[in-house]
């Protein structure tokens, strides 16, 4: 998947290449997607070995899983959407830039008298309707986040986009596993893969090899052992 971006770093910049590469970095990455849901799979079922390689099933799975990750964002993001527009952000937020803008064009520089030329209201509206926005924001995408995993790993089970949307079976599973053992164990996860991360981007500095070290080792060490955790995880549901 990194091939895009390596093969310029060593002055390959032709413009057909680069396109290809593209091309094959958007492929692949479905592949590895797709084989990513297949670990996620082994790991509830707790098997010890990887799964097969089957490039055009795990490409189709692949982008089966992207298309539900999608639809689990999208879902927030239009209700945030609604309560922004609810609350006055929009309506308060369009006010200010017009303001903004009539104060320029009176050759107003200064951003303080900018921002006196808007009325207390508007400031006001505009600042609670934002706090109001990021509050759901912030509790939506948690909620959303951890339902998008327990999705994806009911879509690995049984191979069905469907399955990966049954909401309510989605809040019997994480029931089943206990909602705070969930958040603190991706938390732990996240910390760790952040951490080899880390120490992936320092072999990578070596010159010549660390690049490749990294990319054909450590980002796929990565990437198996967060979908397999996520597997482990979610065996008990």
């Amino acid at each position: 998947m990194s091939l895009s971006t390596v093969i310029p770093s060593y002055g390959i910049k032709d413009g057909t290449v680069s396109i290809i590469l593209t091309l094959v970095t958007l492929i692949v990455s479905f592949v590895v997607l797709g084989y990513s849901v297949e670990v996620i799979k082994g790991g509830t079922e707790g098997e010890a070995t990887l799964p097969d390689f089957d490039y055009v099933k795990h490409f189709v799975m692949g982008v089966k899983a992207l298309v539900l990750e999608i639809i689990y964002f999208i879902i927030p993001a239009i209700l945030v959407i609604i309560v922004a527009s609810a609350t006055g952000l929009f309506s308060s937020f369009t006010k200010i830039v017009y303001v903004s803008i009539d104060a320029m064009a009176n050759n107003t520089s200064n951003l303080t008298k900018i921002m006196a030329a808007v009325p207390q209201s508007t400031m006001n509206t505009f600042t609670n309707s934002l706090t109001i926005t990021l509050i759901v924001a912030i509790i939506l995408f948690i909620i959303f986040s951890l339902m998008s995993f327990t999705g994806l790993v009911r879509f690995a089970k049984t191979g069905s986009g469907t399955e990966g949307l049954r909401f309510r079976e989605i809040l019997k599973d994480m029931s089943k596993i206990g909602f705070l053992k969930i958040i603190v164990t991706l938390i732990v996860i996240y910390i760790i893969a952040l951490a080899l991360s880390f120490v992936i981007g320092l072999i990578g500095l070596i010159p010549y090899i660390g690049v490749f070290i990294s990319i054909f080792v450590g980002v796929p060490f990565i990437i198996l052992f967060l979908y397999r955790a996520i597997g482990l995880l979610y065996a008990d549901a």
